[in-house]
């Protein structure tokens, strides 16, 4: 189980889990790449950061390993960043000066 629905870059993700074996390795996957790892307590159960190492946006699914097979799904989130709107902003400085150089030598 994933301790949030959905992350962006840099949140923190944990997952937990139990029905394995006490003392035992789990390692925990997202599309063939090791995203956590953790041992279990006493009881078989278990508590592990996630940290992707890629950012991708959409639904990911996290399994973890320990002799039974657990999974879960978290939404990666990524916003846009303001930056496509400066170019529009250079452009229109560009006419506005344009504009301006033409009323002038009229």
């Amino acid at each position: 189980m994933l301790d949030r629905p959905s992350v962006q870059p840099g949140d923190e993700l944990s997952a937990s889990g139990k029905g394995c074996q006490p003392s035992q390795l789990v390692t925990l996957t997202s599309d063939g790449s090791e995203v956590g790892s953790a041992y279990t307590d006493a009881t078989g159960a278990f508590t592990a950061p996630v940290q992707f190492t890629r950012i991708e946006a959409g639904r990911h699914t996290v399994v973890a390993e320990c002799g039974v097979r657990l999974t879960g799904t978290v939404d990666q989130v990524v916003t846009r960043s303001s930056g496509g709107q400066t170019g529009t902003l250079v452009v229109l400085v560009f006419f506005v000066l344009a504009g301006i150089t033409a009323i002038r030598f009229r």
